[in-house]
């Protein structure tokens, strides 16, 4: 019992110091010195430059479809099979891998519709990316015509 009172009392003093020496500590900066910081790092920020938005680019995609029984596709023979163009397509990303998604989501949907003719295949198909909507529209009514 001795025992317990001695170390109780010995923790008690510890923590008395600690609490009595609360009024040398120093809570930091007075309030001009906090106002000053302040506004140093909102000028900061305001020095900052705004980013620009990522233009878009816009696709057109074509397929030619032929027969499965032709096994050789050349300019000549080219004209008389069937091609398909897409809509224009607006694109951020024009990476390799974004256009051959977009030709890969356009060939399914072809099949998927039904505008692939029984005993035909998507022999071959092409992306081509504008830097304007007016562009692509205009090569895209070219291949229609």
């Amino acid at each position: 019992m001795i025992f317990c009172t001695i170390v109780c009392c010995k923790k008690r003093d510890t923590g008395d110091d600690v609490y009595t020496n609360t009024d040398t500590i120093n809570f930091g900066n007075s309030y001009q010195d906090v106002i000053s910081d302040y506004n140093d790092s909102t000028s900061n920020i305001q020095d900052i430059p705004a980013i620009e938005p990522i233009k878009p680019k816009y696709a057109i995609i074509w397929a030619i479809i032929a027969p499965n029984s032709d096994s050789i596709l050349t300019k000549e023979n080219m004209s008389s099979y069937q091609s398909i163009g897409s809509d224009v397509i607006e694109m951020i990303d024009v990476s390799e891998d974004a256009k051959y998604r977009k030709m890969d989501e356009f060939e399914k949907t072809l099949y998927k519709d039904g505008a692939v003719p029984t005993g035909m295949n998507i022999r071959q198909r092409k992306i081509l990316v504008f830097d304007s909507y007016a562009e692509a529209s205009k090569q895209r009514e070219e291949f229609i015509k």
